[in-house]
């Protein structure tokens, strides 16, 4: 086979199916590329819902401001820093690293008594600050879902 005979051709000038297409066809194709089109909308708007998560908490004034909305009766945090050698809490996890507590408590808003009281251990202040805000997101989840069990298990909708 000489390489002037070798040469594959790609594309020709004839092309299957009928010269010109009917009405129906030409309709028919439009209402599948219209209902493709919703389709991929549906989806790209659960996807987006399902997926839509407020993002981790990285520094202590993003903790300050996310636990301001979460907690707005108010609320405290104290941090706690163990170094090498340092005497550990009964409780505290084992590790080999360097520990970081802390304990943060919400207020009510009548009484200024403590509604929640809670602890977090981390490997740094910024894992442990996450950790408080999530403990906390959890916590309205969970209220949410205890609220709508009481009102008679209608779940929220996004």
């Amino acid at each position: 086979m000489s390489p002037a005979n070798g040469v594959l051709v790609m594309a020709s000038g004839v092309q299957g199916g009928h010269a010109h297409a009917s009405g129906r066809e030409t309709l028919l194709v439009v209402l599948i590329i219209a209902a493709m089109t919703v389709a991929s909308v549906l989806i790209f708007v659960y996807l987006r819902r399902r997926y839509r998560r407020a993002q981790p908490v990285d520094d202590q004034w993003q903790a300050l401001a996310v636990m301001g909305e979460l907690c707005p009766d108010g609320w405290q945090a104290q941090i706690t820093v163990y170094g090498w050698g340092s005497p550990m809490p009964d409780d505290a996890p084992r590790s080999r690293a360097m520990l970081v507590e802390l304990e943060w408590k919400q207020f009510d808003d009548e009484a200024g008594e403590v509604v929640v009281a809670r602890r977090a251990w981390a490997s740094s202040i910024g894992e442990a600050l996450r950790r408080m805000v999530e403990d906390r997101q959890t916590d309205i989840a969970l209220e949410q879902i205890e609220q709508a069990a009481q009102d008679g298990g209608a779940l929220w909708s996004d």
